[in-house]
């Protein structure tokens, strides 16, 4: 059976490199960086994009030459005239507003806000990792025991495997680790 100690060594190893993780500080430090990117990409939407160029009085551009009051752009198709735009259609186009940028801007300024607060407490280094468990450790005998379940996905071409298990860890003093069915 080297196949199913194979599955459960690497649900284990990866119980273990979370558990690691959280008392490093490496995930709540990720978890912050994640969501000031979000703040960051929201706020500049909001503020550069979203606005366009309103106090842009600078003369609009027609096929690359600059229009004039009175001028006409006259848009084409492989060669054949679509739309014609006065100085004042251009204009208005280049300082047009992009509402699409405030939409997705404010989604990501509110993602950020609203799980900053509780991704910095759920992954708090001073946290423990798993629920505990009530039994002494059978190595060490102390009430160490932690629990979680834990989840190991392997992807070979298109074929997806997934193996779940819930793992008992004591300290990494001890060293003790067991996997058992959810």
């Amino acid at each position: 059976m080297p196949v199913q100690a194979d599955k459960s060594q690497r649900i284990i190893n990866n119980a273990v490199k979370e558990r690691q993780w959280r008392r490093s500080g490496k995930s709540r430090t990720t978890a912050a960086i994640v969501l000031a990117a979000f703040l960051v990409l929201g706020l500049f939407l909001v503020i550069k994009v979203y606005p366009g160029h309103p106090g842009d009085t600078a003369a609009p551009t027609c096929n690359g030459t600059v229009m004039s009051q009175g001028d006409q752009c006259q848009e084409t198709v492989n060669g054949v005239p679509t739309h014609t735009y006065s100085y004042a259609d251009m204009l208005a186009k280049q300082q047009a507003t992009h509402p699409a940028a405030m939409v997705i801007g404010i989604i990501a300024i509110a993602i950020a806000v609203v799980f900053f607060v509780p991704a910095m407490r759920s992954l708090s280094p001073s946290k423990p990792w798993g629920t505990a468990r009530p039994e002494p450790c059978p190595r060490c005998g102390r009430s160490e025991l932690r629990e979680k379940q834990i989840t190991h996905t392997e992807t070979h071409g298109r074929v997806r495997s997934t193996w779940r298990g819930i793992v008992t860890l004591c300290t990494a003093e001890c060293g003790f680790t067991a996997v058992r069915k959810p």
